[in-house]
């Protein structure tokens, strides 16, 4: 209930308090009833009686902020001393019973529903019982009680309306700081895959054109002339990652993955059709692509690559597979996979559009399936 969920937030010294700043003051407007007997002549106040009023409600003030200043709920003894603050007023003739409204508000304030009502309750037991001692008549006794049952109601709802605002700030601040770092980890994934597949083809044919610069000139420039493309498209595209405006396409990645693995001197084989310009953009299959033909190259020594697309009823791409003929540069005991940063962060930009990634070893190779929902 309200009070035992405002109890979880309690553990770091967290309250609705700022919640009940001005109804925290306006309930000291009770106090104002209290001379009411006197002002309207029922009893005439002596001068003890106004000085142990004046001292009663100083002590009283200092109970009632007390738990607001150190950020916690009311205790017992708080209220209780409130309660016992109002029976020993009563000889002042005073309007004592305000007191008692004061403490069965205060019960409202108790961290648990059943301590809440089992405090309330008794506190308007010994308020008829001490009535009955002071021979009082039943009308006169109910409406202490009365009141006191009001204003434990109305400040158990302000209360849960202030849990309900607490949570809700809370959550709200859960959701920023959630969503900052799903965006911070976004951002990262496609830096690692935009960086690491462009660094892994500028590196090839670099090496490659080294090697053409003496047996084949205008090849070596066509080759640096490519990597001077690549590095100006890359930047490009980390700029549209960070703004989160990647427009990967599977048309695109398929023919820079044919480039990429032509320099690296592997062979694309398309088995079956590949996507086309009419069909809508899978950014992350499209991404899936590029890290998976950015880790074939740096990890094996294939020769043949085999890429599979798979479409739904309505042409729509929604899975493909990519395998290769080569064992990889580090062969791991049992072929099993040792998954990087690129990998995990295919695996989790699939899972967030509800696809999967699976690795499984082949005889020569492994093969890789990247899907999303179709």
């Amino acid at each position: 209930m309200a009070a035992d969920s405002l109890s979880r937030h309690l553990a770091d010294r967290k309250t609705p308090w700022p919640h009940f700043n001005q109804y925290l003051v306006a309930y000291l407007s009770y106090l104002l009833f209290y001379p009411v007997p006197w002002l309207l002549g029922y009893h005439r106040p002596t001068l003890a009686g106004v000085l142990f009023s004046t001292a009663a409600m100083l002590v009283f003030l200092l109970v009632y902020f007390a738990p607001y200043r150190k950020d916690r709920y009311y205790g017992y003894g708080e209220i209780i001393l409130t309660d016992l603050i109002g029976y020993a007023c009563a000889w002042t003739h005073g309007d004592w019973e305000v007191y008692c409204i004061f403490a069965a508000g205060m019960c409202a304030r108790l961290p648990g529903k059943r301590q809440s009502i089992t405090m309330v309750i008794l506190l308007q037991v010994v308020l008829i019982i001490s009535g009955h001692f002071r021979h009082k008549t039943t009308l006169e006794v109910i409406p202490g009680a009365f009141f006191s049952i009001i204003t434990y109601m109305g400040t158990l709802v302000q209360w849960q309306l202030g849990i309900r605002n607490f949570e809700l700030r809370e959550a709200q601040n859960e959701i920023r700081t959630l969503a900052t770092t799903a965006e911070r980890e976004r951002i990262a994934r496609d830096l690692h895959d935009l960086l690491g597949h462009s660094l892994t083809v500028i590196s090839v044919k670099a090496e490659l054109a080294d090697r053409l610069f003496t047996s084949d000139a205008p090849r070596a420039r066509q080759e640096v002339a490519e990597i001077s493309q690549i590095a100006r498209t890359s930047l490009r595209e980390v700029r549209e990652a960070v703004t989160g405006m990647n427009g990967a396409s599977l048309q695109r990645e398929l023919g820079r993955a044919r480039k990429a693995l032509n320099t690296a001197g592997i062979t694309l084989v398309l088995n079956g059709p590949g996507p086309s310009a009419d069909q809508p953009q899978n950014s992350v299959l499209a991404l899936a692509l590029r890290e998976a033909v950015t880790n074939v190259i740096r990890h094996s020594d294939a020769r043949i690559c085999t890429l599979t697309f798979q479409q739904n009823a309505e042409g729509h791409i929604h899975t493909f597979t990519l395998e290769d003929d080569g064992p990889l540069q580090a062969p791991q005991p049992a072929r099993s996979i040792v998954e990087g940063n690129g990998l995990r962060g295919m695996r989790a930009r699939l899972a967030a559009s509800g696809g999967t990634l699976t690795l499984s070893p082949q005889p020569q190779g492994f093969k890789l399936t990247a899907t999303t929902l179709p």
